[in-house]
């Protein structure tokens, strides 16, 4: 695990942020664990009153919105392939921790407003794509409905709908996340797609109850996302490389 309480040396004098930021990168806890770390870092930062940002990844674990129905997942399939099943503190749909790297942002929300600070981050987000050498990222401008997204087979999973100014690269969901607030604090965190194996998810919603469904799922799921294997034609940065990109996003929008 690294921790520093500093913004990395890299970054530019002008570019660091008025406020000390705590950075974290942990490439790989299990599942609940890293739930668990979230919430931690959320109380470390009522605690102290000094943001931070996580990255990690997990072994392949399928985790659950904090109010999504077990039922929409096949739990005996998760359990045959040895992966995880966790529920995460924050709200939002099912999603597939294989190929990603996860972030979470852990900081003090009071007079802010939720869509404020959700696009505040994803601009931090987008900001890291771009030191990095991404190019077509940006911002979804359209909110749906998800009432009616909801009504639909594949909705039980994170990536089948995007939410406004969610990021998208060539009209697809990159990245998918949720906030929530403890007090005065915020915790957002999300998953961020590297290749394609997320696209197993649908294998493991009882949805699919058949091959020819559990393929059209596949299908929608993999025309309404994109990666960063996409994005970076194949030479994705290493993940000690995302998590140091990241962290100069975020040292320059929360400056």
């Amino acid at each position: 695990m690294e921790e520093t309480a500093t913004t990395p040396a890299d970054i530019p004098a002008a570019a660091k942020p008025a406020e000390e930021w705590i950075w974290l990168v942990e490439p790989e806890g299990g599942g609940q664990w890293n739930m668990d770390r979230d919430e931690q870092i959320a109380a470390d930062c009522a605690a102290d009153g000094v943001p931070r940002l996580r990255c990690y990844s997990s072994p392949w674990t399928l985790s659950l919105g904090y109010n999504q129905r077990l039922d929409q997942i096949n739990v005996p399939q998760v359990e045959r392939r040895g992966y995880g099943i966790v529920r995460r503190p924050t709200g939002g749909r099912a999603v597939f921790h294989a190929q990603e790297i996860t972030y979470a942002v852990a900081m003090m929300g009071k007079g802010r407003g939720v869509h404020d600070t959700y696009a505040a981050i994803n601009r931090a987000l987008l900001r890291g794509f771009q030191i990095l050498g991404a190019e077509g990222v940006q911002f979804n401008r359209l909110q749906p409905d998800f009432r009616e997204h909801y009504a639909t087979d594949e909705s039980a999973s994170c990536f089948s709908a995007s939410a406004l100014s969610e990021l998208m690269w060539q009209g697809r969901k990159l990245a998918g996340s949720a906030q929530r607030r403890y007090g005065d604090v915020l915790l957002q965190h999300g998953s961020i797609l590297i290749g394609d194996a997320h696209l197993e998810i649908v294998e493991l919603l009882t949805a699919a109850t058949d091959a020819p469904r559990q393929q059209r799922m596949r299908e929608i799921l993999r025309q309404r996302t994109a990666t960063l294997s996409e994005v970076f034609g194949g030479a994705v940065p290493t993940f000690t490389e995302l998590a140091h990109g990241l962290q100069q996003g975020f040292a320059e929008v929360f400056r």
